[in-house]
């Protein structure tokens, strides 16, 4: 048990989870347009929802195991490079494509693509189409998650430099507050902003269990109920939606992430026990080591690619139409990523030559 706990500190010691998680949101997102509305008068109809809100602050608790203090101009630094740059990349990836889309097919740009301008330069969530003072905006789409992860380390790190732990607790519970309760205001905001409150909430949950072994010590029974009650009332009356702001139980489903996600780790750990071999787990090992990568690329194809067309090819085999897309998109991101890499790794080369 020693070991599993000494490995679990370990952010390699992740790579699967984050690969299989990874798998599961494009699944996900490839089942999207089959799956049945969330009719509220049924128990259980959001269940897969309040599971994808798990696994998303899974995600982030295990970035928050790998926390550590540093200056908050220094922290800045680094997630700009990280996480910044990336999204860049891809918003620019992304409208350039759209622009030749639109002298290719002979369209306005600014009618099939403008509205993602303002979107991309103030990192706007707007889930399915929306306006911001007045202007049509769309959402950054699972991009959202890059920049909730910068602003999450940005906000936790500044919080970690009061010397009052109880104060960094208290204005860290303070942040997940607000930002629930800002998106009782509003669903869009710049910057992804509630869901970067939230995500600090969460790196701070990682961090706490990793320094206090929480996925290989024992909890007390009360501990065990309170989460499992939790995490089971929202999935039976709960819907969560973070990038929509969608929490219908109000708070309880907030919490109930937490629990979610910390069960899912619990599990995650308990299953590792055993050595896991074999070209399928170093596939998803690889993938979870480049969770960033498969991101952006994702949140690529998903805008550019009209995947919605094969449920209209298909309209009487709907799961069929869910194969192809799932694979599709895997086929298509694994090209990317053999294209961007083969180009970054010509770019350095170069680069070596001139110095």
């Amino acid at each position: 048990m020693e070991k599993q706990s000494d490995n679990s500190e370990s952010l390699g010691y992740y790579n699967l989870a984050r690969g299989l998680g990874m798998i599961l949101i494009v699944l996900g997102h490839s089942m999207n347009p089959v799956l049945p509305k969330i009719n509220s008068s049924y128990p259980f109809q959001g269940a897969g929802t309040v599971l994808g809100g798990g696994i998303i602050a899974a995600f982030f608790m295990i970035s928050g195991f790998g926390f550590y203090k540093r200056t908050p101009k220094k922290c800045f630094k680094i997630q700009k490079k990280i996480l910044l740059k990336p999204y860049e990349m891809v918003a620019a990836a992304v409208l350039l494509t759209k622009v030749l889309l639109a002298i290719m097919k002979k369209r306005s740009f600014l009618k099939n693509g403008g509205e993602l301008i303002l979107t991309y330069l103030l990192g706007l969530n707007a889930e399915g189409g929306g306006r911001f003072m007045g202007i049509p905006v769309e959402s950054v789409s699972i991009l959202w998650f890059i920049l909730a992860l910068f602003g999450g380390w940005n906000i936790y790190n500044a919080l970690t430099w009061i010397k009052s732990v109880r104060l960094q607790r208290c204005l860290t519970a303070g942040c997940v507050i607000a930002g629930y309760f800002l998106t009782r205001i509003t669903v869009v905001w710049p910057l992804c902003f509630p869901m970067a409150l939230l995500a600090a909430g969460y790196l701070a949950a990682g961090e706490w269990i990793r320094k206090k072994h929480l996925l290989s010590e024992k909890l007390p029974v009360g501990w065990w109920i309170i989460i499992i009650a939790l995490a089971l009332f929202s999935a039976a009356f709960g819907e969560v939606n973070i990038v929509a702001c969608v929490w219908r139980l109000g708070f309880i489903d907030v919490a109930a992430t937490f629990c979610t996600g910390f069960l899912l780790l619990r599990f995650y750990a308990h299953v590792m026990q055993r050595d896991w071999n074999g070209k399928i787990v170093r596939l998803l090992e690889e993938a979870g080591f480049y969770s960033i990568w498969i991101v952006c690329l994702h949140a690529y194809e998903k805008i550019i690619f009209p995947w919605y067309r094969l449920n209209r090819m298909f309209p009487k085999n709907p799961w069929l139409a869910v194969v192809l897309c799932f694979f599709g998109r895997c086929a298509v991101m694994y090209v990317l990523y053999w294209i961007v890499s083969g180009i970054y790794r010509k770019w350095r080369r170069k680069r070596r030559c001139v110095i």
